[in-house]
């Protein structure tokens, strides 16, 4: 979204990267939207460091709150045969990020009550009451415990993607719910499926 002001720097090291006039948000210091300038600067050394390190070859990090863009840096390059450096208007491939959209809703809706982290999913979730889970002997055993919201949302409920050659993604898969069951099945057949993805399991 273009801007309809006229381009505006921060003074300091929190918005370091080239904003071009077309960011879309107006700029503001950290403190103003209740956050640290000494913390937030700690992003701009780590990030560093991990591309100077070679783990990465690019970093961009856009901090917002309130309405305001409090914190901007580039580390970097785009591409890394030709160098052209990584900044605002760089296009990239994102990936898995229903999770922290759906784990931002999960929170709003944690934050009026409606639900609580140790809750079984169960109670929302019918198919998932009774779970079992597969031993690494093969064997089928009933869980100790139910699956609860904070398992879901910590990656510890025992779900995989059906994507790989485990025993437990083989099922899914006889079951038709691997990796492109979400184009073809409703949430409430998908969610059916996972819970009981084979005979027995």
């Amino acid at each position: 979204l273009p801007l309809t002001r006229r381009r505006r720097h921060l003074q300091g090291p929190l918005i370091d990267a080239d904003l071009d006039g077309t960011w879309p948000l107006p700029l503001a210091q950290p403190e103003a939207v209740g956050l640290s300038t000494q913390r937030l600067s700690e992003i701009s050394r780590w990030s560093d460091g991990w591309v100077g390190s070679g783990k990465l070859p690019g970093l961009f990090t856009a901090i917002a709150r309130r309405g305001k863009l409090v914190y901007a840096h580039s580390s970097g390059s785009a591409d890394v045969a030709s160098g052209s450096p990584l900044t605002q208007h760089t296009l990239v491939r994102l990936y898995s990020l229903t999770k922290p959209l759906v784990s931002v809703c999960a929170m709003v809706l944690y934050e009026k009550g409606l639900f609580q982290l140790d809750e079984p999913v169960s109670h929302h979730l019918p198919s998932f009451a009774n779970a079992r889970v597969l031993l690494a002997s093969g064997e089928i055993v009933p869980a100790e415990r139910e699956v609860t919201v904070h398992h879901l949302l910590t990656h510890t409920a025992g779900l995989t993607y059906g994507d790989s050659d485990t025993a437990v993604d083989e099922a899914y898969k006889a079951a038709g719910c691997g990796w492109d069951a979400p184009y073809h099945l409703s949430l409430s057949d998908f969610v059916d499926r996972i819970r009981r993805p084979a005979p027995g399991l």
